[in-house]
């Protein structure tokens, strides 16, 4: 009998291992088992199957990407979008937060200290609030060997700002970066802003290789990258996977624990996802389904983390298109929708009715907004006054196709709709054409699913992101505007560091005006869904950040 082992066969790799073992085990075994064929020899096929079986657990347990000691596998519901560092603004920093680093990094809330060091070792700001500087970390290097300075920080920064992409418009203009030495940079500010928690942030704050920058947006698109952090791609195939791995030379170090290598894998499937996890297939999922959970926390070998967090989940409602941008509409479409069972009964109780833009765990939420209320009385009544006939009131709403609660909640807003005379058509499909899409009137839905969740700690991130007048939208995907609300967000940042209480009235006052103008139907605070099997350790939940590091995960 010959058996071969996926070890030494050349065409072998991590994520192919249990396939091929067992595909030329069950050959062998039928070549084997037609050889053994009579009475007496019964038992050696007894004992051949259970060295078979025996032989695959081993391969599954030891050499598949789920159950590996240096890999960890992301079950991820979507590809990576954009590699540019001063470009990202959406899940794409599941991978990126591991391959670059920011100046310093925001603790969960209750620790002793708000931020702790990361490329820069301390840092102060003048007593009027206007200059920042910034010590940093010295002997650092980039993926590409470039030295970590200054001069690179001053780049980093620069780039993101003149891009203009992205979550570029968390640094502030008229800002002035100075490299006064290797190892210390100067920011100088026209309004105090709290320059220290945005250089915390997961969005445009990446600090990376001036060499690599200066390849330009289409070098790093192609998978490329050049960051200082513990991991750096290796490998990365669209739509199939990318592959991160360890940083021999990084200034954090390696205890031995962590993973060695980092694979992402686009599941669109959230079945295929789940069963991925309860497989031992995947180490990590983010996003599964609510109903899956209650049969997840009962699966021997997976941990689900369900904290509070700082999302909430709307949809947005576009104010420039017709009939939308009818307030009697916008009205109607609130009243229509059943908050209390898409918490309840979509969302499983894993989130709460929302109260205005802003999740009620943030600072600066303004309790006094009214309470949504569903009624389809009050709805029907708006509609008939806002004089558009029954027969032009057909609507459009789009959301990630792959999300449960987006579609579960859409069709729910449909039927009731329908009850009213409204027509709604369903428009599912991937976040990036979504996101495409709405960004133009022409080809923009009437509803559009949103997911939001803060750059960096504050209420002027959902403020300026989401409803700030923009001539051209990145997230306003509501086109809505208002020169009030414009006025008292500029208001309430510019007060944010010099007089909390000041910038919280004014954000306050924001937000009442923005949920009379209803631009979005504001319905759930979310709790984060961390899926994990529970080999996996070192996960620390941080509201900060949206994706974590996965460099303090290990398996025990």
């Amino acid at each position: 009998m010959i058996f071969y082992h996926p070890l030494s066969h050349p065409n072998t790799d991590v994520m192919g291992l249990i396939e091929i073992d067992l595909l030329f085990l069950v050959d062998g075994f039928i070549l084997c088992s037609n050889q053994i064929s009579n009475e007496r020899d019964k038992m050696a096929k007894k004992l051949l199957l259970l060295f078979l079986l025996v032989s695959m657990g081993f391969s599954a347990q030891v050499f598949g990407a789920g159950g590996s000691k240096s890999t960890l596998l992301y079950a991820a519901y979507a590809d990576i979008k954009d590699w540019d560092p001063s470009i990202a603004a959406s899940m794409e920093v599941l991978m990126l937060q591991s391959v670059y680093e920011t100046l310093v990094y925001y603790n969960p809330p209750g620790s002793k200290e708000i931020l702790r060091p990361g490329l820069a070792t301390s840092w102060n700001n003048s007593k009027d609030g206007l200059t920042w500087t910034f010590n940093l970390r010295k002997g650092v290097k980039f993926h590409d060997g470039e030295p970590f300075n200054a001069a690179a920080v001053k780049y980093s920064i620069e780039r993101t700002k003149k891009i203009g992409k992205g979550s570029s418009w968390l640094w502030p203009k008229g800002m002035v970066i100075t490299a006064l030495n290797d190892y210390k940079v100067q920011i100088k500010l026209k309004n105090p802003l709290p320059i220290d928690l945005i250089a915390s942030s997961q969005y445009a704050s990446y600090i990376f290789s001036p060499k690599a920058g200066e390849k330009g947006t289409d070098w790093f698109m192609q998978g490329n990258a050049a960051g200082t952090g513990p991991y750096k791609v290796d490998s990365w195939e669209k739509s199939q996977q990318t592959v991160l791995v360890k940083n021999d030379s990084y200034w954090g170090g390696w205890s031995g624990k962590h993973f060695e290598r980092i694979i992402l894998k686009p599941v669109l499937e959230q079945s295929t996802q789940i069963q991925m996890i309860k497989s031992g297939e995947a180490d990590f999922a983010a996003l599964i389904p609510v109903d899956a959970i209650p049969a997840l926390k009962k699966t021997k070998g997976v941990e689900v983390i369900t904290p509070k967090s700082w999302k909430n989940s709307s949809y947005l409602i576009n104010t420039q298109k017709f009939p939308t941008n009818n307030l009697k509409v916008r009205q109607a479409l609130t009243y229509a929708w059943d908050y209390n069972a898409v918490v309840d009964s979509i969302y499983n109780g894993l989130a709460t009715v929302a109260q205005g833009p802003i999740p009620k765990t943030m600072w600066g939420h303004n309790p006094n907004l009214p309470k949504p209320e569903f009624n389809l009385d009050k709805a029907k009544q708006l509609i008939q006054e806002s004089g558009i006939p029954k027969s032009k009131l057909k609507l459009t709403i789009a959301y990630i196709a792959t999300s449960q609660e987006y579609s579960n909640s859409a069709q729910l807003l449909q039927a009731n709709l329908a009850r009213i005379g409204v027509t709604l058509e369903l428009k599912p499909g991937p976040w990036g054409t979504i996101w495409k899409n709405a960004k133009s009137l022409d080809t923009a839905p009437n509803l559009q699913s949103m997911t939001w969740w803060p750059g960096y700690p504050t209420p002027n991130d959902w403020l300026i992101g989401l409803f700030k007048t923009e001539k051209s939208a990145v997230f306003n995907l509501s086109h809505y505007s208002n020169s009030k609300v414009d006025a008292l967000v500029e208001k309430g940042v510019n007060l944010e560091v010099t007089d909390r209480k000041g910038a919280i009235k004014a954000y306050q006052q924001a937000q009442k005006l923005i949920v009379e103008d209803v631009p979005g139907i504001f319905y759930a605070d979310i709790l984060t869904r961390i899926v994990k099997r529970s080999s996996v350790k070192g996960y620390t939940n941080n509201p900060a950040y949206n994706y974590q590091s996965l460099y303090p995960l290990y398996r025990e």
